[in-house]
């Protein structure tokens, strides 16, 4: 069974199609740039499609460690925010990878990359007087 905070966790990434994704440059330093993405569960993983000629694309050949987040805001304007925060690795796959239940037509140069996610972690609106809570991503 699924807890509450699980289906909140899930919910931004099932609900957005914009993350905040952070690379290291070959000199260690970080780089962030936004991408959209699609979320699968159990595993946890975040798909993305990025031209190879992209700085992030060449950071994450030679550094896959990669952070991020998500933020959605309810559709009606009257829901609260929901926002996560992710560590990870993120890989290019094959060239003519494909992502699950997604299908994507892919421009010359374009990949498919994979970020396996590792741990999430959640900004509980309810809770603002305590850290966020750390959740394990599920393998």
């Amino acid at each position: 069974m699924i807890s509450e905070l699980e289906r909140r966790l899930a919910g931004a990434p099932a609900r957005g199609t914009l993350m905040h994704l952070a690379t290291l440059r070959a000199d260690g330093s970080p780089a962030l740039c936004n991408v959209r993405y699609h979320a699968t569960f159990a595993p946890d993983r975040l798909y993305f499609v990025v031209h190879r000629d992209r700085r992030y694309a060449r950071d994450l050949r030679s550094d896959i460690r990669v952070a991020g987040s998500i933020v959605t805001v309810g559709r009606d304007g009257d829901a609260r925010a929901e926002g996560v925060t992710f560590t990870g690795t993120a890989r290019e796959l094959p060239e003519d990878a494909q992502i699950p239940d997604h299908p994507v037509r892919l421009s010359p140069g374009e990949r498919v990359y994979r970020l396996d996610v590792a741990e999430w972690s959640l900004l509980d609106a309810d809770r603002l007087d305590h850290e966020p809570r750390a959740i394990t991503a599920r393998p």
